[in-house]
């Protein structure tokens, strides 16, 4: 049976973190490892239904069929930031596949939910939702075209994670 919405299975827990690079260590000894590390420069999003961009570093590892997510905001805005400013480090949001983002995005906010970031390219779009039903936890909303799970090569080794076409074109490996 599906949750509410239509919502598949979550294939992703986002974390958010100040610092990747000292981050890593601590949630491989939880989750398991190899995590790949790396950068997403200018990323041109809608944050609170202004235009703006953002810089991330992100670390990419997996626990079972879940992808884990840790988020650093380098720079611009980003959900996590504020998330960080209010909450220190933790959990943020867990993300859900959709075939229909516009259609789930509308009902979603008919049902009460507050779009934080909207953003889209290259066959993929995202939002990232204020959930009242969960305390206001963030649900993270994505629909990509092509295919979804493949092996990625990274500076970390070949992570199996989602591939996304817009993640793969901005996603810059971290040497090092």
């Amino acid at each position: 049976m599906s949750p509410g919405f239509g919502l598949s299975a979550i294939d992703q827990i986002s974390f958010a973190v100040a610092s990747v690079d000292e981050a890593v260590p601590r949630y491989s000894a939880m989750f398991g490892g190899p995590f790949a590390v790396v950068d997403v420069p200018d990323l041109q999003i809608t944050h609170r239904g202004h235009p703006t961009s953002a810089t991330l570093r992100l670390a990419l590892g997996r626990t079972g069929e879940i992808e884990v997510e840790l988020v650093e905001v380098v720079s611009g805005d980003w959900p996590t930031a504020e998330w960080m400013n209010l909450h220190g480090e933790g959990l943020h949001h867990l993300r859900y596949p959709v075939t229909d983002l516009e259609a789930t995005r509308a009902e979603m906010e008919s049902a009460g939910f507050t779009v934080v970031l909207a953003g889209g390219e290259a066959g993929i779009s995202f939002a990232y939702l204020d959930c009242p039903l969960l305390n206001a936890m963030t649900v993270e909303l994505v629909q990509a075209g092509g295919g979804m799970e493949e092996a990625v090569p990274m500076s970390a080794g070949t992570v199996p994670r989602q591939k996304y076409p817009l993640m793969d074109d901005l996603i810059v490996p971290r040497r090092g």
